[in-house]
């Protein structure tokens, strides 16, 4: 199985982004207090229900009440699927 994407909303300092997965490594890079480990937390939760942190409700955007998480996945069969998990109220 392969991570083709990951879509954040309202998720820590995230508003809406789609991260888009080349087939292989992938190096997430970037300064300190970028978002790279929510990136990680939120494949985590997505694919394993890992909590990120202790309440989920601090992974909420400030002001928002929702947050959501899609991963898109390609299987060994080539068919492709999305796991979406959302937080909150």
């Amino acid at each position: 199985m392969e991570i083709r994407a990951l879509e954040l909303e309202n998720v820590k300092s995230y508003e809406r982004e789609r991260i888009t997965f080349a087939g292989g490594t992938n190096a997430i890079c970037g300064p300190n207090g970028a978002g790279k480990s929510t990136i990680l937390e939120a494949i985590g939760f997505a694919l394993f229900n890992v909590p990120p942190g202790r309440r989920l409700s601090d992974w909420v955007r400030e002001g928002e009440k929702t947050a959501v998480v899609t991963v898109s996945l390609l299987a060994d069969d080539e068919r492709e699927y999305q796991v979406v998990r959302k937080c909150g109220a």
